[in-house]
């Protein structure tokens, strides 16, 4: 049975939002993209994320190309903005103002496309809003008013922004470079050092402690990452700063050392040189838990 609590993490979203995602139709594929924008946006307080198209479908289990004709498909109706650089990284947000959204015509008191169990809501076939046939409140179909060119450039303007909180390093991100998509739990470990630890920088924080694991290529990442911050926490290394600082007198001290070599590394035998046989699985897993506690 799951355990599921609000104290491993939940995502705040306005009751309105939700009001309002009811009277839309979308597709089941757009619904849950949309819930995975929300759980990497509003689920780290922020407004955007970047998410590639790899990242999308391994969280939804949908098709690359299905999830990048959805999500154009939630650009043109205006339900989200997405800020992409070919080649380099795809921002995604939701907007929030939902009187932007396209996908709801009202024609008189009744909605274009809504099934309302067979009541027409006193309106006549082909009756509207005191307007002629064609019209849809006071404006001809085709015809583009000030408004809706208001809203494309407002879309415009909005792809094109750069919001400094967004500027941040992104953890799922940068483990995902690296490791592929990370495993719930240490999602439910970044969120505690985001929100409940005394890093001043979490998430630069926690994306420096990535890229060192890379380095060391641990046969347990998550693991790995998660006790290398507790560490740094543990010796109240709270700023990017001071985690470099750490990590540059680290490094230092090994290349004093140049005979120190990784666990993996001592494990193998050199071609053409007489050893004993090589360590068991069981001596290298401990070994590997051994290295594990280590902070780099």
């Amino acid at each position: 049975m799951a355990d599921v609590q609000l104290e491993n993490g939940y995502t705040k979203i306005a009751n309105e939002i939700l009001e309002q995602m009811a009277k839309i139709k979308l597709s089941p594929t757009q619904y849950r993209l949309i819930f995975v924008i929300w759980r990497f946006t509003y689920g780290f307080k922020r407004k955007e994320h970047e998410m590639s198209l790899s990242f999308l479908s391994d969280a939804t289990g949908i098709d690359k190309r299905n999830v990048q004709r959805e999500l154009k498909s939630l650009q043109e109706r205006k339900i989200i903005f997405q800020d992409i650089k070919s080649g380099s990284y795809r921002k995604i947000s939701f907007n929030k103002n939902y009187d932007e959204w396209v996908g709801k015509i009202t024609i008189g008191k009744t909605t274009v496309g809504e099934i309302t169990n067979g009541e027409t809501n006193n309106t006549g076939i082909g009756e509207t809003n005191n307007g002629a046939i064609g019209e849809i409140d006071n404006t001809t179909i085709g015809e583009t008013d000030n408004q809706e060119i208001k809203n494309k450039e407002n879309l415009k303007e909005k792809s094109k922004e750069k919001d400094d909180q967004m500027d941040q390093p992104n953890p799922i991100t940068e483990y995902e470079k690296f490791f592929g998509f990370p495993p719930p739990i240490l999602i439910q470990d970044f969120n505690y050092w985001i929100d409940k630890s005394q890093f001043q920088e979490p998430e630069a924080i926690i994306c420096e402690v990535i890229k060192r694991a890379k380095l060391h290529n641990p046969k347990f990442p998550a693991k790995y990452i998660n006790s290398a911050l507790k560490t740094l926490h543990d010796l109240e290394l709270y700023t990017l700063s001071s985690v470099r600082e750490y990590n540059a007198k680290f490094d230092a001290k090994f290349k004093k050392q140049p005979n120190v070599i990784t666990f993996k590394e001592m494990s193998k035998r050199p071609k053409g040189v007489s050893e004993p046989p090589p360590l068991t699985d069981e001596e290298l897993q401990e070994l590997e838990e051994i290295e594990a506690k280590l902070p780099f």
